[in-house]
């Protein structure tokens, strides 16, 4: 419901209306109606008395509608979602009471100073658990918006979600055939929150509209306005957003269903390490069994830490003196661009077995079974062959980067660079867990493909094997260096990467996560002259940050321009002769040459008019 402004008009309601209620004072209203603030006589309690529009009274789809919303809120009971009290009908008035809320709305919040991402993130969890709520008692809400979302002042400002009138039942044990009242190819909701096919056809929606609606919530949110198009990620729009909302959001927001979360519990997994805990209840005293139970726990948990301090400590004596040894200490953790940029010390040349094919103007080069040899230009860690792939050895104190380059630059207008990346914690056993604790910990191992010119200037496709999002990092001069997050790498940190760009210039990056391919951010306009902004000839690389990575179904392709064929020598040919024209009867014939050049001056006479003696 709509809140009303000072200037709104509104009929006078009676306040013995309802039976039972006493009705106080216009609160809000909508397009099916009105709601009051209202007195539960019988209770003394306030409530929120929500009246049907009389001109929409003898409407059966709408009173069926009314209905419908009270049957779903009398299946849910949450602390974030409004419960009902009671419903009915009196003379020509259908009535809906449920508990009154009397704080502001989400919109209404909105409409002041931008919210902190703590409290934001906090707002959007508290309305996300509501839903998981509803979905799984089988109701689908269909038309969330900041207008539906009410804070309960006197819980202590926890948002509730409202205004099921748009609900819908998924489950077909709670959804009896009155209560189907969508016809087919009608859109139902609120245009700027509604899912692509909600828009279209609001039957066929499922509970995945929802999930894209608290995307666009959570969205506004963060950064306080809907996104719109090919919209900037949030951590882009406004500073202090955890990066990691960005693939939250871009998952809520796919257009096609298939692509979303499947259920608002997986948002909620992804969403809890971005939400700081808080309780909202004063601990309670333990019972003696609980106590000792606990200080069981404790005295476990001291003696195991004894241990394992022991461990390190004994570890670290022998890490120790290596270190000194070898003078060199590496750091905790680089970023991408640090990894991708760092000068590493050269390796030297490295063979795989392969297949090089030459098809008129296209090359194409795999790594694995083949005849022939592939060589790779190793700088950092070393690498080793490994089935139909290349895997990188551990990191050591030395380096943590290793990256492979393909001894072929790009000498065409066209190419394809594509790997599946494996990426994992290189622990090591033991003595990987001390050189984490004592050197620095490798908290998020890494495997880009790449592309790389001259020193600075790449195009990388970066895959973390911690859960960060997939990430686009392109560094090509001022003008075009920046960072686009796709979807959350997957657990096992395995996907398929691939790099792509057209005779046009136009890049596109890939990530194929189990089945599902999706692209990384909007397609790049390079520009036909697109290798000119690396420098030298771009290279395909392997690049491995932090990990243990392993490169499997490597694949490059490049188109070159195509040739035209040399033209055919001219050959001596004799001049035509004319055709021969016959005469006609009784005439000769003409001459076929040209006639002769006449001299306009005529020859000058002879002297002696004779010819001269000798």
């Amino acid at each position: 419901m709509a809140t009303i402004e000072s200037t709104a008009i509104s009929r006078p309601r009676p306040p013995d209306l309802i039976p039972g209620y006493s009705l106080e004072k216009l609160v809000g209203k909508g397009g099916m109606g009105e709601v009051y603030k209202g007195i539960q006589l019988s209770l003394g309690r306030t409530v929120a008395v929500k009246l049907l529009a009389p001109e929409l009274a003898h409407d059966k789809s709408f009173v069926t509608r009314f209905e419908k919303e009270a049957a779903a809120l009398a299946t849910l009971s949450h602390p974030h979602i409004v419960s009902i009290v009671d419903k009915g009908k009196h003379k020509d008035t259908y009535y809906l009471v449920m508990e009154f809320v009397d704080g502001a709305s989400l919109r209404e919040m909105m409409r002041g100073p931008l919210l902190d991402t703590t409290s934001a993130l906090k707002i959007g969890m508290d309305i996300c658990r509501a839903i998981e709520y509803a979905h799984g008692r089988g109701v689908i809400h269909r038309d969330l918006k900041p207008e539906n979302i009410l804070f309960d002042e006197q819980a202590g400002g926890i948002p509730k979600v409202s205004d099921f009138g748009l609900a819908a039942f998924s489950q077909t044990d709670q959804a009896p055939s009155k209560f189907n009242v969508t016809e087919t190819h009608v859109s139902m909701g609120t245009l700027s929150y509604m899912a692509p096919e909600q828009r279209v056809d609001a039957k066929s929606a499922d509970h995945r509209a929802d999930i894209y609606s608290l995307g666009v919530i959570l969205y506004e949110l963060a950064v306080g306005e809907v996104p719109v198009g090919n919209y900037d990620p949030p951590s882009h729009k406004k500073n202090g957003v955890d990066k990691r909302l960005d693939g939250i959001v871009a998952r809520c927001l796919k257009p096609d269903p298939a692509d979303r979360y499947q259920s608002v519990s997986e948002l909620i997994l992804d969403m809890e390490p971005l939400v700081p805990v808080s309780f909202s209840q004063r601990p309670r005293k333990l019972s003696p069994v609980e106590r000792a139970k606990l200080a069981v726990d404790r005295a476990v948990r001291r003696v195991m830490r004894i241990a394992a301090i022991a461990l390190v400590a004994a570890a670290a004596l022998v890490l120790g003196a290596a270190a000194l040894r070898s003078g060199t200490e590496r750091s905790a953790q680089v970023s991408n661009a640090e990894a991708l940029t760092a000068d590493l010390s050269s390796k030297g040349a490295v063979t795989t077995p392969g297949r090089i094919a030459e098809e008129k103007d296209l090359r194409t080069v795999t790594v694995g079974d083949g005849p022939d040899s592939i060589t790779w230009v190793v700088a950092g860690r070393a690498i080793s062959s490994e089935g139909r792939g290349i895997k990188f050895t551990p990191p050591g104190t030395k380096s943590s980067v290793g990256r492979a380059s393909l001894d072929s630059e790009v000498d065409g207008v066209q190419l394809d660079l594509s790997a599946e990346a494996s990426t994992q914690v290189a622990t090591g056993g033991v003595m990987g867990l001390v050189k984490r604790v004592v050197l620095g910990a490798q908290s998020e191992p890494r495997s880009a493909v790449a592309l790389y010119g001259s020193p600075g200037r790449y195009v990388a496709l970066v895959v973390s094997g911690a859960g960060e999002p997939v990430a686009l990092e392109i560094a090509l001069g001022d003008q075009k260096h920046f960072t686009t997050l796709g979807p959350p790498s997957p657990k096992d940190g395995t996907a398929h990467l691939e790099l792509s760009i057209d005779r046009k210039g136009e890049l596109l990056a890939f990530a194929t996560l189990g089945r599902d391919k999706r692209a990384v951010g909007q397609p790049v306009s390079l520009g036909p002259g697109w290798k000119k902004l690396f420098g030298k000839a771009p290279a395909p690389s392997l690049t491995c940050i932090e990990g243990g990575c392993e490169f499997r179904k490597i694949s490059y392709e490049i188109l070159r321009e195509p040739t035209a064929p040399p033209s055919p020598p001219l050959a001596s040919v004799d001049p035509p002769k004319p055709p021969e024209v016959k005469p006609a009867s009784g005439t000769t014939k003409p001459p076929l040459t040209p006639p002769k050049k006449t001299n306009p001056k005529p020859p000058p006479p002879k002297k002696g008019g004779g010819k001269k003696s000798h």
